[in-house]
């Protein structure tokens, strides 16, 4: 059992969406194969475009309480993840290797620890992220760009 409580290697178990901190089913599915033995591994739910803008809904609803957030609250968060990450190194590197046929010093050695590396560096400058004062080019005018949370950008990964 893995630490979310499904079984690996099952090829019954769907991996389901993640919206609005809820797993979400669907009916339509595809399979994830490992590479290196052809074997169905799991399903993973596919998302359809109205489930990509309930996702983008969901993180804009949250967006304000977000962007409101003092930045040491935010570093703790990315801190928590680097934690969680780390701390299920070796599973998260099992499934890499079943989903991608990549090495184990690949997955479990340098990918999963380059991840944790980055969010905690990330975490790291949070409360760096300041306002600066860009020179003018006309004398008497000043100016001043102060970095805050954007908002909400879908990815989708191509693979």
């Amino acid at each position: 059992m893995t630490s979310n409580g499904h079984s690996n290697g099952s090829s019954e178990y769907t991996v389901p969406l993640q919206i609005n901190g809820e797993e979400v089913t669907t009916e339509k599915t595809f399979d994830v194969v490992n590479p290196a033995t052809g074997e169905v591994i799991w399903k993973g739910a596919s998302a359809s475009k109205e489930d990509a803008i309930k996702a983008v809904e969901a993180a804009q609803a949250a967006f304000p309480a977000w962007s409101r957030m003092k930045p040491s609250k935010r570093r703790d968060i990315f801190l928590k993840a680097a934690d969680i990450l780390q701390s299920r190194t070796e599973e998260l590197g099992r499934y890499m290797m079943e989903e991608t046929a990549a090495d184990e010093f690949y997955a479990s050695g340098f990918n999963v620890p380059n991840s944790v590396e980055a969010l905690k560096d990330i975490a790291g400058r949070i409360s760096s992220i300041v306002a600066t004062m860009p020179i003018m080019a006309e004398e008497g005018r000043s100016a001043i760009v102060y970095k805050e949370p954007y908002g909400v950008v879908l990815g989708i990964a191509p693979w």
